[in-house]
C-alpha cells in the first residue's frame, strides 16, 4: 500500500473518526474524516509563504485553475461550475497557505471535482503560457498607439477593492510589524502597487518549490470509497520523490523592530476627516502547539468584547475613544495575534486609548472576571460549535479541513480544533482557578510582543495614488520606442484574441461531467403543520431533527405599516436585544442571552406570493437548547415587550456600530447593494428592503447618529417606542417552531401564555407600497473600483421557468464571466432572474463602468446568437440543477417550508421546474432574447464606486450622491 496509516482518532464532536495517513514515497499527508455525511469534501492545501507583496500566492491560486495538462481548456474551473452538482467549489489564499476545496453529495461528481483539482494544482498550463499570469495577475494593456497605458488583471483589481477596507489595513499593519522577520510581514493577497513586479519566471519557480506532494496536506471527508480516493491521489503523487527539506513556516518570534506605527488610509476627496481615524494595539499571543491557549483566547475575546457591554468594549465606548470597538484574535497561521481597535476615533486619543485598555485589563485581573461573563462566553462558543456540527447549510467537510490545517500545517496533530468539547470543558474547570485572569496578565498586560498603530484618514489619498500610477504608466509609455509600443500592443491583442477564442471542442470534451441521466427531478417535502394560535393567528410547526435545539420565530404582521415606517422598523430590528429592558440593564441582558440561548435577533421578512401580494413581518428569532426553552421565551418576551429607549448614549454607540458594519458591507457586498437599489425603483418588495436594510437605511442611520449626537432625541425615541408599541398587538402575532413533534404542544402553550396579556386590536387594511423614483444613480464611496448594478421587473415579460433558469447559468458563466471578468478585469459578476420577476445584472470590484454597461446591453445579442452543442447545453442544465440540490440545515428546511406555504409554492412545483430544466433545448434559450431585450429596456442603473470614475461617466446618471 502506498499510503501508510499512522493512527486513528475518535472525534465525537463532529461524529467522525479521523484516520491519518502518509504517502510512503513523497511523505504527503492525508487525513480521512470518516463518517456517514453524504456531502463529501476534498481539500488539498500547500504551505505557500510569500516572499514579497507581489501577490504571487494569490495569483497562483487563480492561475492553476486556468487550464492543466489533462484538462487544457482555458478555465476548467468555470466548466466545472457550469456542469457540476457541487455544494462547494473554490480556492483560498491565506497568509501562509493556499487551499483548494470542493464538495458534492454526488459520488460521481465528487470524483470528477477531485480529479480536475488535482490536475490543476500539479500540472497547470501557466508554466508554459505566460498569458495566464497576464490575465489573472497583471499586464500592460494598450490596444492602440494613442491610448493611455493601463494595468489590467483580475487579482490586481480584486486587491484594489480589498485595499479600500481600512479594517484590512489594520490587520495587515499589525501582522507585518508584529512579525517583521517572517513571511507574515508580506501581503499574501498582493498589494496593487507591488503586483506589477511579478514575473513569469518567479511564478514558475514558486510553483515548482511549493506545489509538491511532499508539501501537501489532503483532507478527505464524508461517506466515500477511500481506496478510490487514494488511487486518485496516487496518480499525482507517484514518481515525484520527496523534497530534500521540509517547507517550514515556523519561525522564532522576535520583539518587533517598530513598536509604534503611524500610517494613513483614504476617504473620499472633500470628506471631513474628523473622527475617522483608527487606533489599534496588537499582541502576539500564541502558536499552534498552544491549543488550549488558543481556545482560551477565543473565549477571552468573547469576555472582553463580545458585545457593547463587554468590559473592554464598554470602557472604550463610554470614554468616547471611538464609535466602534473590536477586540479579537487573528489566527494568521503559525502565529496568532490579538488586536484591539477603535474606529471613528482621532490619533490624538491614542494615549488615552492605551491607558483605558491597560486600566481595564488590570482591573479584570485585580478584581477578577465576573463568573457569569465567563459562563456566558463558554456557553456561546459551545452552542455555536454544537449547532455547526449538525448544520448542513455549509459543507462541514470544508470547514473542518480548514480547522485541521490550523495546527497540522505546523507539525501538530490535525485534530485539535475538531475536539471542541475537550478543550472547552477544560477551560470551564480552569476558570475557577483564575485561568482567564492569568491569560490577560501573560498575553496582554505583560506582553512585550506588541505593536501600537494609528491610521489617519486622508481625503483623496486613493485618487492621489491613482494619479501617481497613471503618471508612472504614461511616463513608462513615453520611454518606449515605437517598436516597444508595438510589442505591448501586440501582446495586448494576442491576449484579447486568446480570451475571445472559444475552447477547442476536444479540450472541453476532456473535462468529466455528469449526464442528464445522473439527475433526478424529485424534490423533498419539507413538512409544515398549521394550527390556530388565537383568533386570527397561526402556529406553524416545521418538524425537523435539530439535535436538541429549539428554533422559535415570532412573526408580527406589519401589512398596515407605511413605507416610510420601514426606516424605523429596520433601525428597531437592529436595536432589539442590544438595549436594556424594564427587568434587565443592557449588560445583564447580554450575559443572560449568552448564558441561556444561541441568540435572539430581529429582522424584517417579506413574503411575496404568486400574485405579487406582499406579506411583510417584523420577526424576532431565538434559539436555545431544549432545557433552556422556557428561559428563551422569557427573554424573547422581555425584549419585544419591555425594551426601553431612554439610554441615548447607548443608542448612539450602537448606531455607530451599525454604520460601521454597513461600511464593511459596502466594501464587500456593494454589487448586492447596487442591484437591490436598482430594483427598489421598480419593485415594492425591494423598496421595503431598501428602506429597512439598504442605502436608505444607511442614510437614516447616519441621520439618527447626528440627532443622537446633538442630544435632540425626543422625536427619535418617540418613533422607536411608538413603533414597538404598535407591534405589540396579539392580532399581529404568528409563530414558527422548528423542532420535534413531541414538543409542539408544550412550546405552543408556553408561547401563548407568555404573550397572553398583549392587547388585541383589529389590524387596518394592508397598505399599498409603491416603488421608488425611477432614475439612474451613482453613489461615491472611498473605493478604487466600482460596482455596476442594473435592475428591472421582468414580471409579465420574461417568464420564470426551466428554460429561463438554464439561460441564467449560460449568461453568468459563459457571457459575463468572459466579458466582465476575463476581458474587463473585474473580480466578479452576477445575473439573476427570480420567480418574483426580479431581474438584475451586477459587477464586483470592477475597474470599468461604461464598458460593463455595454456588456449588459449586449446580453440579448449574446442570447440570440447562442449555438450550444448538446454537451454544452447539458453542462448548463446540470449547473442549473446544482443550487436546487444543495443540502439544508434543519432550521433552513423549516424556513423553506414556511416560505413555500406563504408563496403558494409546493414541492410539486419545484419538481416541475426541474423537469423543465432537464427538457430545455437550445432553441428555447434563443427564443428568450427578445423578452430579455424588453426587460432591459426598462432597467435602471445604480453604480457604487470611485469618485473620479463616476465623474468621468457623469452623463450616465440622473443623480450622483456621496455614500461615505
Amino acid at each position: 500500500m502506498t499510503f501508510k496509516k499512522i493512527e486513528s482518532h475518535d472525534l465525537p464532536d463532529i461524529q467522525s473518526v479521523g484516520h491519518l495517513y502518509e504517502h510512503e514515497e513523497t511523505g504527503a499527508k492525508v487525513l480521512h474524516l470518516e463518517n456517514d455525511d453524504t456531502n463529501k469534501a476534498f481539500t488539498i492545501g500547500f504551505k505557500t509563504p510569500p516572499y514579497s507583496d507581489n501577490g504571487i500566492t494569490h495569483i497562483l491560486e487563480h492561475s492553476v485553475l486556468n487550464g492543466s495538462k489533462k484538462y487544457p481548456s482555458k478555465e476548467p474551473f468555470v466548466e466545472l461550475i457550469k456542469g457540476s452538482l457541487n455544494t462547494f467549489v473554490n480556492a483560498m489564499t491565506f497568509p501562509d497557505k493556499t487551499i483548494y476545496p470542493v464538495a458534492s453529495t454526488n459520488k460521481k461528481d465528487f470524483k470528477h471535482l477531485m480529479g480536475v483539482y488535482l490536475d490543476a494544482v500539479f500540472q497547470p498550463l501557466f508554466i508554459e503560457n505566460p498569458q495566464i499570469l497576464a490575465q489573472e495577475g497583471w499586464h500592460y494593456h494598450l490596444e492602440n498607439p494613442d491610448d493611455e497605458l493601463i494595468y489590467k488583471g483580475v487579482v490586481y483589481n480584486e486587491m484594489k477593492g480589498a485595499f479600500g477596507s481600512p479594517e484590512r489595513l489594520v490587520s495587515h499593519q499589525i501582522k507585518s510589524n508584529l512579525y517583521p522577520n517572517s513571511a507574515y510581514r508580506h501581503e499574501s493577497g498582493g498589494d496593487p502597487a507591488a503586483i506589477p513586479t511579478l514575473t513569469q519566471q518567479e511564478f514558475i519557480d514558486f510553483h515548482k518549490t511549493y506545489y509538491h506532494p511532499s508539501n501537501s496536506f489532503t483532507i478527505l471527508y464524508g461517506d466515500m470509497n477511500i481506496e478510490s480516493s487514494f488511487n486518485d491521489l496516487e496518480e499525482y503523487f507517484s514518481g515525484k520523490g520527496k523534497l530534500e527539506e521540509d517547507i517550514d513556516v515556523s519561525f522564532d518570534v522576535q520583539l518587533p523592530k517598530e513598536t509604534k506605527v503611524d500610517t494613513t488610509y483614504s476617504i473620499t476627496e472633500g470628506d471631513d476627516p474628523t473622527d475617522k481615524d483608527f487606533l489599534a494595539i496588537g499582541w502576539h499571543v500564541s502558536k499552534p502547539e498552544d491549543v488550549l491557549e488558543s481556545y482560551g483566547i477565543q473565549v477571552l475575546e468573547e469576555i472582553l468584547a463580545g458585545n457593547n457591554q463587554s468590559p473592554l468594549q464598554k470602557a472604550l465606548l463610554d470614554a468616547e475613544i471611538g464609535g466602534a470597538v473590536t477586540a479579537s484574535q487573528y489566527e494568521i497561521g503559525y502565529p496568532t495575534a490579538f488586536i484591539v481597535s477603535a474606529k471613528y476615533s482621532s490619533v490624538d486619543k491614542m494615549d488615552k486609548f492605551k491607558k483605558i485598555v491597560n486600566d481595564t485589563l488590570k482591573s479584570l485581573v485585580t478584581d477578577g472576571i465576573d463568573k457569569e461573563l465567563i459562563d456566558a462566553a463558554l456557553n456561546k462558543i459551545t452552542f455555536n460549535t454544537k449547532e455547526m456540527a449538525i448544520s448542513e447549510d455549509n459543507p462541514r467537510g470544508v470547514l473542518y479541513g480548514i480547522y485541521s490545517l490550523s495546527t497540522w500545517l505546523y507539525g501538530e496533530a490535525p485534530y485539535a480544533k475538531l475536539e471542541f468539547s475537550k478543550y472547552l470543558d477544560q477551560l470551564a474547570e480552569l476558570a475557577n482557578d483564575g485561568y482567564f485572569e492569568k491569560l490577560i496578565e501573560d498575553k496582554l498586560l505583560n506582553n512585550e510582543f506588541r505593536v501600537d498603530l494609528t491610521i489617519k484618514a486622508e481625503p483623496g489619498l486613493n485618487d492621489k495614488k491613482e494619479e501617481e500610477t497613471h503618471k508612472k504608466l504614461q511616463d513608462y509609455k513615453a520611454s518606449l520606442s515605437d517598436d516597444e509600443i508595438a510589442k505591448v500592443i501586440e501582446e495586448t491583442k494576442s491576449l484579447m484574441a486568446r480570451q475571445n477564442a472559444p475552447d477547442k471542442p476536444e479540450d472541453l470534451a476532456k473535462i468529466p461531467m455528469l449526464t442528464r441521466e445522473d439527475l433526478n427531478t424529485d424534490e423533498p417535502e419539507y413538512p409544515i403543520e398549521t394550527s390556530s394560535f388565537g383568533k386570527n393567528n397561526v402556529f406553524y410547526h416545521a418538524e425537523q431533527f435539530t439535535g436538541g435545539i429549539d428554533y422559535v420565530n415570532l412573526y408580527f404582521d406589519i401589512k398596515d405599516f407605511e413605507a416610510e415606517d420601514y426606516k424605523v422598523l429596520g433601525y428597531l430590528s437592529k436595536l432589539l436585544s442590544n438595549l436594556g429592558t424594564k427587568e434587565y440593564d443592557v449588560g445583564t441582558l447580554q450575559t443572560e442571552l449568552d448564558r441561556h440561548t444561541g441568540g435572539i435577533h430581529a429582522a424584517i421578512s417579506i413574503f411575496e406570493n404568486n400574485d405579487g401580494e406582499l406579506q411583510p413581518y417584523f420577526v424576532l428569532s431565538g434559539k436555545a437548547l431544549e432545557a433552556s426553552f422556557e428561559k428563551l421565551i422569557d427573554l424573547m418576551k422581555e425584549i419585544i415587550t419591555s425594551t426601553v429607549f431612554d439610554e441615548t448614549k447607548e443608542i448612539y454607540k450602537l448606531t455607530q456600530r451599525f454604520i460601521s458594519n454597513f461600511e464593511g458591507a459596502i466594501n464587500g457586498q456593494s454589487h448586492m447593494l447596487a442591484t437591490r437599489r436598482a430594483l427598489s425603483q421598480v419593485k415594492p418588495l425591494a423598496k421595503l428592503e431598501e428602506l429597512s436594510s439598504g442605502i436608505d437605511q444607511f442614510n437614516y442611520l447616519k441621520e439618527s447618529r447626528d440627532v443622537l449626537k446633538a442630544e435632540n432625541v425626543e422625536a427619535l425615541n418617540t418613533a422607536l417606542s411608538e413603533t414597538l408599541n404598535r407591534l405589540l398587538n396579539k392580532e399581529r402575532l404568528n409563530v414558527l417552531y422548528v423542532g420535534g413533534a413531541d414538543r409542539v404542544e408544550a412550546v405552543k402553550e408556553s408561547i401563548k401564555d407568555a404573550f397572553s396579556d398583549l392587547s388585541s386590536t383589529p389590524l387596518a387594511e394592508a397598505v399599498t407600497i409603491s416603488p421608488g423614483t425611477l432614475q439612474n444613480e451613482a453613489f461615491v464611496a472611498a473605493q478604487d473600483v466600482n460596482y455596476v448594478g442594473l435592475g428591472a421587473d421582468a414580471s409579465g415579460i420574461l417568464e420564470y421557468n426551466g428554460a429561463s433558469s438554464v439561460l441564467s447559468s449560460a449568461i453568468r458563466f459563459e457571457y459575463l464571466w468572459n466579458e466582465v471578468r476575463v476581458k474587463g478585469g473585474a473580480y466578479g459578476s452576477l445575473y439573476a432572474h427570480r420567480l418574483n420577476g426580479d431581474f438584475v445584472l451586477g459587477s464586483y470590484r470592477d475597474p470599468n463602468i461604461r464598458e460593463t454597461l455595454e456588456v449588459y446591453n449586449n446580453v440579448p445579442k449574446f442570447v440570440k446568437g447562442l449555438e450550444l452543442s448538446d454537451e454544452e447545453l447539458t453542462k448548463y442544465i446540470i449547473g442549473t440543477m446544482s443550487p436546487l440540490e444543495r443540502p439544508k440545515s434543519a432550521y433552513s428546511k423549516g424556513l423553506e417550508a414556511l416560505t413555500r406555504l406563504k408563496r403558494g409554492r409546493t414541492s410539486a412545483d419545484i419538481s416541475k421546474l426541474k423537469e423543465e430544466i432537464l427538457a430545455t433545448e437550445s432553441k428555447d434559450l434563443v427564443a428568450l432574447s427578445s423578452d430579455i431585450q424588453k426587460v432591459q429596456d426598462k432597467a435602471t442603473l445604480v453604480v457604487i464606486g470611485n469618485k473620479s470614475k463616476i465623474d468621468k461617466e457623469n452623463d450616465l446618471f440622473d443623480e450622483v450622491y456621496k455614500l461615505y
